[in-house]
Parts: structure tokens; C-alpha cells; sequence
């Protein structure tokens, strides 16, 4: 699968119809793997931090989710590339999971958030079997506590598993459990608070000019400034270097 370097993190830059076949010849193959939906928070972290770094170029895919990212893309030279939001790509494989009969799961998020979550999701798609739920403790578990998890996780036997834990704890978690779980795992983040209703979708016309962050940021000021204004204006500063070959990334 073509991969694209921006900076120094991959990206596939595919369309959808791909990577729905991609997820459902996993699923045939029984092939643990995971899917990281990608923006410019995380392109910056794998500048940031080789860890983070390693988890993310590890990935089975690595999609568009954000619209300067796509657009990278396109500059790049990836004609054929699809802006692949995180809740479009969520909805999309909760609709194929319905239609095929997949088991899914959640892990992450708070236990407010992911009973709101299974009513709108079985609200909206009538055969969904959602077959695991658990918000994990804030803190970093013990062995015993991972490996029942992982247990319980296999147990379920869940097809797809959906990871709520926010960039870059997610990433982090799917590449440490990719050999552990036998299921598809998708880092979903923020797309948690969407599904619930928690909060509203970014209108369709400011996603288009690139300005979502900006919604965000009007409904979450203090979270979300600092790292709106560092990850932006670096992501462009690393992003011009790259394409006028100021600087080659490892």
C-alpha cells in the first residue's frame, strides 16, 4: 500500500471505496492491525517525538482526516487522494460493520459518553452488535489490569474496535496491542464526542476552506489555543521546508 511522506510521518493516500475493502479483506484474513486517522496535531507529534513517530509510520493505514493534510497530499502529487474525516470514516464502518454483520467495540471515552454512543449508533443502524464497551481509568494500568483487558477484548470477539483515547495515547495503545488483540482497531479521538452528541460536527463549508480546528477552538478556547497556534504555524513552517527542499526528515 502506497504510503506518503509528509515531514516525517506517513500517510496513505487513498479514497474511500479502497479502504472499506481494505477493512473488510482484514476482517476475511482475521489479520490484527490499526488504523490511525490522522491530522496535523499528529503530524507535529511525529516531528515532536520518535515514539509517537513509530506508532503512527507503524500503522496498517494512516488516513486524511484533517483538510491541511489532504491538501499536502495533493500537493505532493496524490491526485487520487480523499479527505477522510474521522466521524465520515466512523459512520462509513459502523455501516459496513451493520451490513456485514461485524461485532464492534469501544474503548476509551467516559461511561456517560459510550452509553450515549451505543443509543445513537443502535438508534441509527437496527442489526449493530456492539459487543464491548469500557472506559478505562485516567492512569496508566497495571500489567494485570492490560492483560485483563486484552482478555476480555478477544473474548468479546469483536471484528472492530474504535479507540477513544485522544492523539497521541491512542496511537500509542493500538501499536502496543497490535499483536495482543484479534481485531481492527481505529484511533477515533474527539469523534467520541460526536457519536454521543456532545458536541456538534464542524459545519461542511468551514471542513472545506480548512477551518473545523477553528470551531473547535471557538467551543474549547483554553484546551485547545496553545496547541492550535504552536501545531498550525509549525506544521507550515516544516511543510514549506520540506517542499522547497530547505531540509530532508528522517
Amino acid at each position: 500500500m502506497k504510503k506518503v511522506k509528509i515531514i516525517n510521518y506517513l500517510i496513505n493516500p487513498i479514497n474511500l471505496k479502497l479502504f472499506l475493502k481494505i477493512i473488510l479483506q482484514w476482517n476475511k484474513n482475521k489479520k490484527s492491525n490499526y488504523v490511525c486517522i490522522s491530522n496535523v496535531h499528529s503530524c507535529v507529534l511525529s516531528f515532536l517525538d520518535k515514539k509517537f513517530k513509530n506508532a503512527h509510520n507503524s500503522a496498517g493505514l494512516a488516513l486524511a482526516d484533517g483538510r491541511p493534510i489532504y491538501w499536502a497530499l495533493k500537493i505532493l502529487g496524490s491526485k487520487n487522494a480523499e479527505h477522510l474525516p474521522g466521524y465520515y470514516v466512523t459512520d462509513k464502518i459502523c455501516k459496513l460493520a451493520n451490513k456485514n454483520k461485524f461485532n464492534i467495540g469501544f474503548y476509551g471515552s467516559t461511561n456517560e459518553n459510550l452509553k450515549k454512543i451505543q443509543k445513537n449508533l443502535k438508534k441509527k443502524y437496527k442489526e449493530l452488535k456492539i459487543k464491548y464497551i469500557y472506559s478505562p481509568p485516567f492512569r496508566t494500568l497495571g500489567k494485570l489490569e492490560d492483560k485483563k483487558i486484552i482478555s476480555k477484548i478477544n473474548k468479546s470477539k469483536v471484528d472492530i474496535l474504535f479507540v477513544c483515547l485522544g492523539c497521541p495515547k491512542q496511537e500509542l495503545w493500538m501499536y502496543q496491542h497490535k499483536n495482543r488483540l484479534k481485531c481492527t482497531m481505529l484511533g477515533i479521538g474527539a469523534v467520541a464526542d460526536f457519536l454521543s452528541g456532545n458536541k456538534i460536527l464542524p459545519n461542511k463549508f468551514f471542513e472545506y476552506l480548512g477551518l473545523a480546528w477553528l470551531i473547535r477552538l471557538i467551543t474549547e478556547p483554553r484546551r485547545l489555543f496553545w496547541r492550535y497556534f504552536s501545531t498550525n504555524f509549525l506544521f507550515i513552517f516544516l511543510f514549506f521546508l520540506q517542499i522547497t527542499g530547505l531540509k530532508k526528515f528522517k
